[in-house]
């Protein structure tokens, strides 16, 4: 998806603005990757169990049934002197690290098996791909999300189809041992359930679902250019911004203002921060919708390449002109030289003019003070694209390791990229 012209027109065509749009995301995204995400975890759990890791051996295992599956799960489709690498006990150990003895290898695992048989201790290792993608923690995000979504359009739960209170399974569970095969059975459930849900999470990552590519694009933006980029009144986007969480800042004074206002050219949304307590944080419901991308390239590393390519296209594809250059000229020399070895500067507004610049333990004063609503409109573009992040307020910059390339060009251009 590019990250302007068609998502302009999806979220023009589909309202964005509304919160009714916002249900199509919940019901056709998120539960979906919610119930797969369960599915997956609970399965975790089951092979963890007293059941299983509980018994002093596989002999132990009460459940004939169940113990045949557990023995092919750590043996199925190993043969002696042959290949191993495509067995179904090897997919087993590499997804879910279920082994024999607490074995820090299959190749150990198999030894272990060969030499005790169904006298060894089923175990299950943590250095497993459903382990690495943190599946228990997902579920609790997703399940979160969820809920301030249900709150948010003010429905239940069980209105799609998931349970009301703990452990909130989804209506139609599906029992974890049904997922083993059988000797002799392939796992096609097994394998699909994972091979679909790693498509999910492509389908839901930044670049790829419009609505996690238009929260990422608005997370900071100044107010006038998501008006224009909607096309609409204040109305409508005050309403998006109640709904997703967006607060309203004067690039004055930096102070907090109320929507709508009469001076949408000085205003700018940043994404609501969550709050703490003595010991916990409590994130925000905007910070949930992003924090899920990072899950998302947990579950596929390939999911970070590709917004990093977006952050790539983006330096070569916006346009931005900096005049007068001899202004904005300091700015670029100081961030060019500073991005060598840090990744963050400071603006000192006085004012509602930039006044000074500081990284650290370097700082300049600019001899010509640019009015902050000036800078922060013309880098919008770049901030929506991810090559420039607010970490705190808008006066606190940090960039992205591309930043400095898309620096040199503008310096290089005197004041055009």
């Amino acid at each position: 998806m590019s990250m302007r012209t068609s998502l302009r027109e999806w979220a023009k065509e589909n309202k964005v603005w509304e919160p009714k749009t916002w249900r199509i995301f919940l019901e056709k995204d998120l539960v979906p990757f919610y119930k797969q995400a369960y599915t997956l975890n609970a399965l975790h759990e089951f092979l963890k169990s007293e059941k299983i890791c509980g018994k002093s051996s596989l002999a132990d295992i009460e459940d004939e049934t169940l113990k045949n599956k557990i023995r092919v799960a750590i043996y199925g489709g190993v043969e002696p002197n042959k290949d191993f690498s495509t067995s179904f006990a090897k997919f087993m150990y590499d997804n879910f690290g279920i082994c024999a003895e607490n074995a820090p290898s299959f190749e150990e695992s198999i030894k272990h098996y060969e030499s005790w048989g169904d006298g060894i201790k089923v175990s299950v290792n943590p250095n497993s791909w459903v382990n690495s993608i943190l599946i228990g923690n997902l579920v609790d995000e997703l399940k979160s999300l969820i809920q301030r979504f249900c709150d948010k359009l003010n429905i239940k739960l069980s209105e799609i189809s998931i349970q009301e209170s703990y452990p909130y399974h989804p209506f139609e569970v599906v029992e974890p041992d049904t997922l083993l095969p059988h000797a002799g059975e392939k796992p096609e459930e097994l394998v699909s359930l994972i091979n679909e849900f790693k498509q999910k999470a492509l389908d839901l990552s930044i670049g790829v679902n419009p609505f996690m590519t238009f929260v990422f694009y608005t997370r900071t933006i100044p107010l006038l250019v998501l008006m224009e980029f909607l096309e609409c009144d204040i109305d409508k986007v005050t309403k998006l911004a109640n709904f997703l969480g967006l607060k309203a800042y004067s690039m004055i004074d930096q102070r907090e203002v109320s929507l709508p206002t009469k001076s949408p050219d000085k205003v700018i949304l940043i994404w609501e921060k969550g709050t703490s307590s003595r010991k916990y944080y409590y994130p925000s419901f905007f910070e949930r919708l992003l924090e899920l991308q990072s899950y998302l390239e947990k579950v596929d590393p390939t999911i970070k390449q590709a917004h990093e390519n977006i952050i790539k296209e983006a330096i070569n594809q916006i346009h931005v002109t900096f005049e007068p250059w001899k202004d904005y000229e300091p700015i670029f020399s100081f961030l060019s030289e500073i991005l060598k070895d840090r990744n963050w500067i400071s603006l000192n507004v006085e004012n509602g003019r930039i006044a000074k610049l500081r990284s650290y333990y370097r700082e300049i004063e600019l001899p010509s003070k640019i009015w902050l609503r000036d800078f922060l409109i013309k880098i919008s573009p770049i901030v929506s694209a991810g090559i420039v992040r607010f970490s705190y307020s808008m006066t606190q910059l940090e960039f992205h390791p591309l930043a400095k390339e898309w620096i040199d060009k503008v310096i290089e251009n005197e004041g055009k990229a």
